[in-house]
This record gives C-alpha cells, sequence and structure tokens, in this order.
C-alpha cells in the first residue's frame, strides 16, 4: 500500500500533464516543443521525487508510529529502502513514455519492456531463488529493470530515431517550471480523484 499510494501515483498524475502537451504539440507540427516538454517534466518529477525518497528513507519509523509491529515495519522497510532508486527512474520513464506515446514510437517501447521484463524475470529468480537475497533481492531487481527500460528508450531517443522531436538538451527546459508544476499537479489531483472514486464506489458496491 506505501508502495502503490505514494511515488507510482504522484509520478504518474504528474507526469500526466506532458501526457497532453507532447499531443498538443505533435499536432501542432510543433515537434521541437516535445523535446523541451520532455526535459521539463523530468526536472519536475525528479524534484517530486526527492522529499518521496525522504518519506521512503523514514518508511520504518512512520510504520511503528502508524501502529505496525517491530517485525512487520523492519521488513517493509527494508523493502521500501530497496525502492529509493526505482523513484528517479519512474521519474525519468513517465515523461520518456509520454514523449514516445506522441510520436507513435509504440514497437519500440514495446521491444524495450519485452527485454526489461525478461530481465527482470531472469533477475528476480537468481536474486531470490539461488542467491536468497529475500526482499533486498526483489527490491534490486525492480530497480535494474526499471533503469534498463529507462535507459533503453533513452538510448532509442539518442541514437537519432526522433528526428525534429528531440535537438539535443535545452535550457528552454528550466523556463516556466511553475506554470508546468500547477498544470502537472492539476493533472494529478484529477487522476487521484478518478482512482479513490473508483475504489469507492467498488467497495459501496461490494458491502450491498
Amino acid at each position: 500500500m506505501l508502495y502503490s499510494s505514494t511515488h507510482a501515483r504522484v509520478q504518474l498524475g504528474m507526469g500526466s500533464a506532458v501526457e497532453t502537451l507532447c499531443g498538443q504539440a505533435y499536432g501542432a507540427e510543433k515537434y521541437e516543443m516535445l523535446g523541451v516538454y520532455l526535459q521539463r517534466s523530468t526536472v519536475l518529477l525528479m524534484a517530486t521525487a526527492v522529499p518521496l525518497a525522504a518519506m521512503y528513507a523514514s518508511s520504518e519509523p512512520l510504520l511503528l508510529l502508524l501502529g505496525q509491529s517491530p517485525e512487520i515495519a523492519g521488513a517493509a522497510a527494508e523493502f521500501a529502502y530497496g525502492l529509493i532508486p526505482q523513484i528517479f527512474a519512474y521519474a525519468a520513464n513517465f515523461p520518456i513514455q509520454k514523449f514516445l506515446q506522441a510520436q507513435s514510437k509504440v514497437m519500440a517501447m514495446a521491444a524495450v519492456s519485452a527485454v526489461g521484463l525478461a530481465f527482470h524475470v531472469a533477475l528476480s529468480w537468481l536474486l531470490v531463488g539461488p542467491m536468497r537475497m529475500g526482499l533486498a533481492g526483489l527490491a534490486l531487481a525492480l530497480n535494474a529493470s526499471w533503469w534498463l527500460v529507462v535507459l533503453g528508450q533513452l538510448a532509442y531517443i539518442l541514437m537519432g530515431y526522433c528526428p525534429g522531436a528531440w535537438n539535443g538538451f535545452d535550457w528552454l527546459a528550466f523556463s516556466d517550471l511553475v506554470g508546468f508544476a500547477r498544470l502537472s499537479l492539476g493533472s494529478a489531483v484529477m487522476l487521484w480523484s478518478a482512482i479513490y472514486y473508483v475504489l469507492g464506489a467498488s467497495r459501496f458496491v461490494s458491502r450491498v
């Protein structure tokens, strides 16, 4: 619950703003803006990842404060500590996904994801099975798999498969960050509202 309701939902919600902007830029044939939006969203989500990482680093005392037993808090904290690098992988992955989706680069994304999935299955088996690393091994496998996907998609972009949309790093990424943050927060609030509405409705129906 700690994992699913924090960085995944926060960053997915904030990252969804770039989906709208990239789609508009691509439709208007302002292809150079796709790269700017990609970088601007990455800067914002990386900044958001810092307090989320601090929360994960404090997970054991927070869980104890919420009434969890020391055994459960310790095991959950071990897993949460290992997931901290994945928070930053999420921050990089969401903008890259929306950037590629706007250009219909779906097959490239699918190919990278397939490699990441195969790598994750093999590494999880190795670390949790023969090496018996437990939760720490599972967290390490998740980190490695996510960063493999991020780096694979980034390599695809940097190798020139997105002509016009990617023109290198641009200082425009650091302009209008406040306005971009407001739009991202608005997108996050809408997504959270939809998620919790569905959860609330499903619980109500299950009780009827």
